[in-house]
């Protein structure tokens, strides 16, 4: 079986490890592949590295036919900062790399197609209590509680696209909604939750003293993060599936951590430093509206999956650690 992966990224290039390891045959399409980045999580040899953009529709047609693609994986986006730049590459890379993909496998009729979504589409439900944990089918106002970014609007919108592509045509797919992913590795960090690992860990310290002043790194509440390595593996388990019932997952880790979680994590990793005093902000993580008081319900992906979250905090800052001086 050949499977394509866009996004030569953390999650992605850890996928193609765990499938190269097996056997398998990988190809990785990137806008911008670095071969150097690409060999710190698996050999070359293992991989098949593209160069290519999920915006031309024609050249992904091309490369699935050409390289007899049977399943997809498709993690490649724009992110927030990217999107707050150039807001229209939300629609382009997002929602029009989706489209493309989703002709593409449609028409050479590949076995599985995934979407690497995110829980952002749950976060503005969040301005009422939650009686019980949130599961996937979750109750939203269209209006009133409609994406909270661009970012999180191309998203919703992509997953629609998928799942009309099942019910239209046939389409084998998935959904899978990461939480916020923790991870560091060789290549550049532009998450928010990585950035907060590496400021932690010290990361542009003074003296010795961690200064914690990016109002998307301190938050109030709690919030669900997933490990990049469990985040791989939940790809790989929908990927291997006989059937995905449900459709949509979440991927997390199906609890809440709060701040002061991260520092003592942080702290035990390197005493060394000193975490000055901060004030908390009332919204929750990454500078959104609302705070959140239930976790994520990921029922659904242990039982149709077989996937739970194996790392916790320490493992996740363990790993991030080797990546910083």
């Amino acid at each position: 079986m050949t499977t394509l992966i866009t996004g030569a990224g953390l999650i992605g290039c850890q996928t193609a490890a765990l499938l190269a390891a097996r056997g398998e045959r990988v190809v990785l399409l990137d806008q911008h592949p670095d071969p150097a980045l690409v060999a710190t999580v698996l050999p070359l040899d293992q991989v098949t590295l593209e160069t290519g953009d999920v915006r031309d529709r024609a050249a992904m047609l091309a490369l699935l036919q050409q390289l007899g693609i049977d399943a997809v994986l498709h993690t490649a986006a724009a992110l927030s900062m990217a999107i707050r730049a150039t807001p229209t590459l939300a629609a382009d890379v997002n929602l029009g790399g989706t489209v493309n993909l989703l002709e593409a496998a449609r028409a050479v009729g590949v076995r599985r197609f995934l979407l690497a979504s995110s829980t952002t589409v749950y976060y503005p439900i969040f301005h009422r209590p939650q009686p019980k944990a949130v599961g996937e089918d979750f109750t939203f106002h269209a209006v009133s509680e409609r994406p909270g970014s661009l970012y999180a609007a191309s998203k919703l919108a992509a997953e629609f696209f998928v799942q009309h592509y099942a019910d239209q045509f046939g389409l084998s797919v998935g959904i899978l909604r990461y939480s916020a992913v923790l991870g560091l590795w060789a290549g550049p960090n532009h998450s928010v939750p990585g950035r907060l690992m590496a400021s932690l860990l010290g990361q542009g310290a003074k003296g010795g003293v961690v200064q914690m002043r990016d109002p998307l790194l301190l938050w109030s509440g709690g919030d669900d993060f997933v490990d990049a390595r469990d985040v791989a593996t939940a790809n790989v388990a929908a990927l291997d599936a006989a059937a995905l019932p449900g459709r949509v997952y979440t991927i997390g880790s199906g609890r809440l951590t709060h701040f002061s979680e991260f520092v003592a994590a942080a702290q035990r990793m390197r005493p060394s430093l000193q975490h000055a005093a901060v004030h908390l902000p009332a919204t929750g993580f990454a500078g959104f509206a609302h705070q959140r008081n239930q976790p994520f319900d990921v029922t659904r992906a242990r039982e149709e999956l077989g996937f739970v979250a194996r790392h916790d905090l320490l493992s996740s800052f363990l790993e991030a650690q080797r990546f910083l001086p």
